[in-house]
């Protein structure tokens, strides 16, 4: 049975939601719903270009591979600038002075984030880098990490931290925390040819299963190309040429679903987690013992 999953997969490692579906038997495939597009460029590399005395940052905290890119892509600007300009940072050559950020440790949500920052490090000039890389596997989630910061950063006095986050951030972050957008998330501009290439793909192996939804932002806009190839129950569109069990990854985006746009959700994972999610839905398929 087939499981479309309204996400982008993981790329660099094996996409552990894919992976739960097929230890059930089920054939996922993921559609990348969103597009991120780096902002505030400009304003990043002028903070890293100062150094953290300037502003009195005491550590950056960073909850996305994006800042990660968005962080290397400020570097960038600094450099090529500088070559413009003709001018040579001493803290390339190997020294740490004020504008260097090789003393400040970064607070990385995740272990997959805090990965691609120890590498970041690695291969930009000295001091422009994260070198002192905190939290990772010891904070997977966005308590944990506030909870590492409050018991490791200091942010006396006037002191503070540097927090790159995206249009989407939800988190109520302290005020000890000088947040930087530098990413914006919308809806991707290609997923209805992207949805036509993923279906081509499984629809002749397998009978249609399931939709699984991640969130409300990403439901509406995908909503009209799904109803172009698939009918949702309690409906009136009868267009569709499949028809599809709806799951939802968490009970927000399940009462988003009812109650804003009239779906039948069939299944909501107890937990916001690979393993959960497959489990119920193979659990909601699995027949019903006879007495």
């Amino acid at each position: 049975m087939n499981v479309l999953l309204l996400r982008s997969p993981t790329s660099d490692v094996p996409d552990r939601y894919e992976a739960a579906f097929r230890t059930h038997g089920y054939s996922p495939i993921s559609a990348p719903i969103l597009e991120t597009t780096l902002v505030h460029l400009e304003q990043l590399a002028s903070k890293i270009d100062d150094g953290p005395s300037v502003h009195r940052f005491t550590g950056v905290v960073v909850t996305s591979k994006r800042s990660i890119e968005a962080w290397n892509r400020a570097v960038d600007c600094i450099v090529t600038r500088s070559r413009e300009n003709d001018v040579v940072r001493e803290v390339g050559s190997g020294g740490e002075d004020e504008t260097s950020w090789a003393p400040i440790p970064f607070y990385i949500l995740g272990d997959v984030t805090a990965g691609a920052a120890r590498e970041l490090g690695k291969r930009l000039p000295c001091g422009l880098g994260p070198m002192d890389v905190r939290g990772g596997s010891g904070a997977g989630s966005a308590e944990q990490l506030a909870r590492v910061i409050l018991e490791d950063g200091d942010v006396s006095g006037s002191k503070k931290m540097l927090y790159l986050t995206g249009d989407k951030n939800r988190d109520t972050m302290s005020k000890m925390l000088d947040t930087g957008r530098i990413y914006e998330t919308c809806g991707s501009s290609t997923f209805a040819h992207d949805l036509e290439d993923a279906l081509r793909k499984i629809m002749r192996r397998r009978a249609w299963g399931w939709i699984v939804f991640f969130a409300p932002s990403a439901a509406r806009h995908v909503y009209p190309a799904l109803c172009d190839r698939f009918f949702f129950r309690r409906l009136n569109d009868t267009d569709g040429t499949e028809i599809a069990k709806v799951a939802a990854i968490g009970p927000t985006t399940a009462s988003f679903l009812r109650e804003e746009m009239g779906l039948r959700v069939d299944v909501v994972a107890p937990k916001p987690t690979p393993a959960e999610l497959a489990n119920t839905i193979a659990a909601f398929d699995s027949p019903i013992p006879s007495v």
